[in-house]
């Protein structure tokens, strides 16, 4: 957007192009300190005026232009969570009119989106893989009623917090970093394959 003072009449135009763009849209430089000035120099323009009249216009000029304001944020705001989702998953957002104060914005939501999509994908997997052993391994009734009189399953050290799943032996785990425990040997090999354990030797 060509540089020009902030004021009602562009503030209006910015609202209406940002409204009309599929993506952010160009704003004026350093455009959000630039609209707390001209909020912080009407509220001083009001505080000082004696007429009522002009109190009155400049009390409803202030709130239209918060509303406004809200709005430009808003729609950004939208289009800049957009932007992460896109970029979280693998593609090219434009990004060219990211404002410096929203640049921020983008980062935070990128880098939690990825840790969450780290955690929570990679938990999963290792869920669905352990119900995969069991149904490629499964003990005879000998070895099932062996394995119920002697515990032969390793002792693993848990190093990493996993989300709550079900194992091999249809029993529920919640699994937190440093935990010692005995697991059935399919599940402490998938969880050593993973790197979220380590086995403690007899």
């Amino acid at each position: 957007m060509d540089e020009e003072e902030l004021s009602y009449k562009t503030l209006r135009k910015i609202q209406q192009m940002e409204k009309n763009s599929p993506g952010l849209t160009s704003l004026l430089p350093d455009f959000y300190n630039s609209l707390f000035d001209y909020l912080e120099n009407l509220d001083k323009r009001l505080n000082e005026e004696s007429s009522s009249q002009k109190k009155m216009m400049l009390t409803d000029e202030i709130q239209n232009i918060k509303k406004i304001a809200i709005n430009i944020y808003e729609q950004r705001e939208k289009k800049i969570l957009l932007a992460a989702v896109s970029k979280a998953r693998g593609g090219n957002p434009d990004l060219k009119n990211l404002e410096s104060k929203e640049k921020d914005l983008f980062e935070s939501v990128l880098n939690l989106m990825k840790q969450s999509r780290g955690q929570l994908l990679d938990k999963e997997m290792i869920r669905k893989e352990l119900k995969k052993e069991e149904t490629a391994v499964e003990p005879d009734a000998k070895n099932r009623k062996e394995n119920d009189q002697i515990n032969t399953n390793p002792i693993m050290r848990i190093t990493e917090h996993i989300p709550e799943f079900i194992g091999t032996d249809e029993k529920k785990y919640n699994l937190r970093k440093g935990d010692i425990v005995t697991l059935p040997e399919n599940m402490g090999k998938m969880l050593l394959k993973k790197g979220v354990a380590e086995e403690i030797k007899r």
